[in-house]
């Protein structure tokens, strides 16, 4: 049982190697940390190094414990510029909302005060290093309320044919509150509801208020409650179409032989709108009229492009002007002259009874046949090759140029030859 009675110095033995064994293994892991941070730190600044730049957007200053019965009227800045200093792939992508800029008017009183901006920054490796302005004046009011009308303000135009009619609004007033001066301009709290496009009634709800003064001039600086409104609005269809056709309106008669034989419009009917009163007082079987087409002593067809006279009050869909073709052509008729006819080649010692005259009718423009005479006229009979003795010939008739021969009379010509004495 010896062992027994040196086992506790054995144990404190065993104890004091192993605590003096720690210990040193406890310095190195302290070493061992601290050369790994320094590490990491020296490769971390060379990735991501530390930079410092001009925030590129303005932060807006937010007031803060304002006296009570207090509020702003104004002040020298409502934004400030800072300068930011970070690891550079932190400074990349901030916005204004990453900053609060705030100016603390707690203890002051009514009147004009200098009061520091203070701005930090809500990423904790991001510190703001200058602040401009460090310092804005401000003017503190006496706060007041007042109660104005609320209006609905329309925004955009309705389709066409269409208007906006009467308006409710809900509440029909509204409390604004904020600086004696600035409440003192508020004349009405507008609430702005776009129509662009509308064609029936309709109605919104949360339409943002905005206060106004006497100009339409937003008031800032200024609470409003409540601070959105119900607006209503009627839509109203206030113009109407119809379709008219378009009667040319002409002057004039063409040149005497000449006629009207055809008028056509590009456009022959056309869409009008207006109010359906006006609309019902169109004369649907005259149609639309067009500015005056004169055709005076006219011999070729004339093209030419014209207003409509639209009714007052009444527009049309598309252009206001139409194309009108008045196609003139000669006049068609038929004339008859008497022709003496010629008889050639009869044989020598032959005498050619006097031949009687036959009755050709032309037919042609009236100007060409107005300029055709009998003398124009060729009627030949062929007598050639004949001996003494009666014949009844065919006839070769040669009209003049524009006109052509509808009938002779007689068909076929009698003549007589006899020895000449």
């Amino acid at each position: 049982m010896e062992w027994l009675r040196h086992l506790p110095h054995a144990a404190w033995f065993f104890a004091r190697g192993l605590m003096t064994s720690i210990a040193g293994n406890i310095s190195l892991v302290i070493l061992s940390a601290a050369l790994a941070l320094s590490l990491w730190l020296f490769v971390t600044d060379a990735e991501n190094p530390t930079d410092r730049q001009t925030f590129n957007s303005a932060v807006e200053i937010s007031f803060v414990n304002a006296p009570n019965g207090l509020a702003v009227a104004n002040s020298s800045a409502n934004t400030v510029r800072i300068e930011i200093e970070g690891p550079e792939n932190d400074l990349s992508g901030l916005r204004p909302a990453d900053f609060e800029a705030e100016a603390n008017l707690g203890g002051f009183e009514r009147g004009k005060h200098p009061v520091s901006v203070s701005v930090v920054s809500k990423k904790s490796d991001v510190r703001v290093v200058r602040t401009t302005p460090e310092q804005i004046e401000v003017t503190l009011e006496d706060l007041r309320t007042k109660e104005v009308p609320v209006r609905a303000a329309l925004v955009g135009s309705p389709q066409p044919g269409f208007a906006a009619g009467d308006q409710t609004v809900e509440p029909p007033t509204a409390t604004v509150s904020g600086p004696e001066s600035l409440v003192e301009l508020v004349d009405v709290a507008i609430a702005e509801v776009g129509v662009t496009g509308r064609s029936a009634d309709f109605a919104e709800d949360r339409v943002v208020l905005s206060p106004r003064d006497t100009r339409g001039g937003e008031i800032s600086r200024v609470g409003i409650n409540p601070s959105t409104a119900r607006v209503a609005v009627q839509i109203a269809q206030s113009e109407f179409s119809q379709q008219f056709t378009v009667a040319p309106k002409i002057s004039g008669v063409p040149a005497a032989g000449y006629n009207v034989t055809g008028i056509a419009v590009d456009r022959a009917v056309v869409t009008v709108t207006g109010s359906l009163p006006v609309l019902n007082s169109i004369d649907a079987v005259a149609g639309i009229s067009t500015s005056e087409i004169s055709i005076s002593d006219a011999r070729n067809t004339v093209v030419q492009q014209v207003e409509l006279s639209l009714p007052r009050d009444t527009g049309v869909l598309g252009t206001n002007l139409v194309l009108v073709t008045i196609t003139i052509t000669p006049a068609r008729g038929e004339v008859s002259f008497l022709v003496v006819p010629q008889v050639r080649n009869a044989g020598d010692g032959l005498v050619v009874t006097p031949a009687q005259s036959v009755l050709v009718t032309l037919a042609g423009d009236l100007p060409a046949l107005q300029a055709v005479t009998a003398e124009s006229i060729t009627v030949i009979v062929d007598a050639q090759g004949l001996e003494e003795g009666l014949y009844v010939l065919p006839m070769l008739i040669t009209p003049p140029t524009g006109t052509a021969v509808v009938r002779v009379e007689p068909g076929e010509l009698g003549i007589a030859l006899t020895p000449r004495p």
